[in-house]
Formats: C-alpha cells, structure tokens, sequence
C-alpha cells in the first residue's frame, strides 16, 4: 500500500545538504525501518533514506515533490506517522533544519 502527498520546497535555498541531511535522518528512524519512503521529482524518485538520493533530485524553492510512503499490512500507524513527521518538516519550511545563528 501507498500513502502519496505533494510537498513544497519552501526554504530559499532549496534542499541543500543540512535539510537532506535532516530529511534522511528522519526517514531512516528505526521504526520506520520496515516502510519505503520515496520522493519523485521531474521523473527521478530518490530514496528519502540517502542523502545522495535527495540531493540528487536538484530540487530548488518552489519545487513541488510527490511523497510516496509505501508499507506493508499491519504497518498503516507507522506510515502514517512517519507521513505527518515529513509533511511537517516541509510544511515548516526546514526550520530545524537551518544553520544555528551560534554556528554563522
């Protein structure tokens, strides 16, 4: 089975390697192990679980990406979990994923 959503890239500088970085970490939690987390843009689908699959989709500001969250029968919690946590770090624009002002 397959959850699909569309998310925005937000943040001005586009899917630089800090949000990839977080955006991986997140997809590749333990409990979200067993379930396949994808990201589809102009025709590419990336492995959500490598950061070398995100960056490799060269999605800029504004790029609309399909979330596809592909899991098994008795894992319909997890998906959906791990589904509202990725919509949440598009939907806040990466904000914890951005440079601490103690690190600039």
């Amino acid at each position: 089975m397959t959850l699909t959503n569309v998310v925005t890239i937000k943040s001005k500088n586009g899917m630089h390697l800090r949000p990839a970085g977080v955006l991986s970490q997140i997809s590749s939690k333990s409990e979200y192990s067993d379930i396949g987390i994808f990201l589809l843009y102009n025709g590419v689908r990336a492995d959500a679980k490598s950061v070398f699959n995100i960056m490799g989709l060269g999605a800029f500001q504004g790029a609309n990406l399909i979330l596809e969250i592909e899991y098994e029968d008795g894992m319909e919690e997890t998906a959906k979990n791990a589904e509202k946590e990725l919509i949440d770090f598009f939907e806040e624009g990466y904000i914890n994923a951005e440079v601490p002002e103690e690190e600039l």
